[in-house]
């Protein structure tokens, strides 16, 4: 199956596969009823189909897919397969600083040129709004964002997307979905019981997932999710994978062009001031000659980030620990780079 990558997403926006969004396919999945999902730590609540297929982070994630099928597209955003819908709420921390233009630049995963962003008033607060839209070889993807903050700390965005045309299919459903969506906040403080057992959220899995991207593969932990987390300015994409039990252990990729320097060495000495001038150690990265960076980004964080050359990109695998935890993800991470190929 063909995957969305830089070149196709030049194409789209030029209009030279325009010719093919008519192509025949499968029916889209019926909504049937919706009902309410509200998050039990923070609050926030949306509408989605009950019969769609659901997961939900408590405090962090609620996300719905129409099928497998089409949840299996979104990994990849492939250009061609089922007309999946997905519906996602995430919370995540307000870092110190940030506001609504900042939510919107990490919220972008494509193309800045494809986003249209308005002002808006979601649940009662100034918000932003992002449709975007672009054609694949079964019709147009389309997508919709709305994010806003209730207080200083929480910030929510509710995603909506589809495939193949079937956003228009929808448009009455996710309109009503949209108008229902209520943001999170910050939960109170809760006191102290010395006799409540409080469960904590695993850490990674040793059992692999393999996710993909343009050009590469890699095995991640099963019990973690794809999270958007931001990506360096100059980067083309990025995939970025954490789980529920800690926001500063997580992998990443990241692509940037590389068409018009092939010299890998003075890629990563240009790069080095981003992690503290580390010296740079000659590895292996997918069986390709890489450079491999130590660094420490915060007093109680490990990390180690990985350079290689594949045709006309260079790919930036990062990795960062809780040192505290380290026993517990830096084997695991360390296994995960290692399955790591280019296709």
């Amino acid at each position: 199956m063909k995957k969305l990558n830089l070149l196709i997403l030049i194409f789209a926006m030029s209009g030279l596969i325009l010719s093919s969004c008519g192509k025949s396919g499968p029916d889209p999945v019926p909504v049937g009823e919706l009902t309410t999902h509200t998050d039990e730590v923070t609050g926030f609540s949306v509408k989605y189909p009950e019969s769609w297929i659901k997961s939900a982070i408590p405090g962090t994630r609620f996300v719905v897919f129409s099928n497998d099928q089409g949840k299996k597209r979104f990994n990849k955003y492939d250009t061609e397969g089922f007309p999946g819908a997905k519906i996602d709420v995430i919370c995540n921390d307000l870092k110190p600083g940030w506001n609504l233009d900042s939510l919107v630049k990490i919220s972008k995963i494509f193309g800045d040129e494809i986003y249209e962003v308005a002002d808006v008033t979601i649940d009662g607060v100034p918000g932003k709004k992002l449709v975007y839209s672009f054609p694949l070889s079964g019709g147009m993807f389309n997508g919709m964002m709305l994010m806003a903050a209730k207080d200083t700390v929480k910030a929510t965005t509710l995603i909506i997307e589809a495939f193949d045309n079937s956003f228009e299919t929808y448009k009455s459903t996710f309109d009503e979905i949209a108008s229902s969506f209520v943001l999170g906040k910050a939960p109170a403080p809760k006191k102290i019981d010395t006799i409540l057992q409080v469960e904590e959220a695993p850490p990674p899995s040793e059992n692999l997932e393999v996710r993909g991207g343009d050009g590469f593969e890699i095995g991640v932990p099963d019990n973690f999710k794809a999270e958007n987390i931001g990506k360096a300015a100059n980067a083309q994409r990025a995939w970025s994978f954490l789980g529920a039990r800690r926001g500063d252990s997580f992998i990443k990729i990241e692509t940037f062009d590389a068409s018009q320097q092939k010299d890998l060495k003075k890629i990563v000495d240009e790069n080095r001031a981003s992690f503290q001038n580390a010296n740079p150690k000659e590895t292996t990265l997918g069986g390709k000659k890489a450079y491999l960076l130590e660094y420490k980004p915060a007093g109680t964080v490990k990390g180690k980030v990985w350079f290689a050359l594949s045709g006309d990109k260079m790919y930036r695998v990062t990795i960062n620990w809780f040192t505290g935890e380290e026993k517990d993800f830096l084997p695991v991470f360390e296994k995960s780079v290692a399955s790591f190929k280019f296709k």
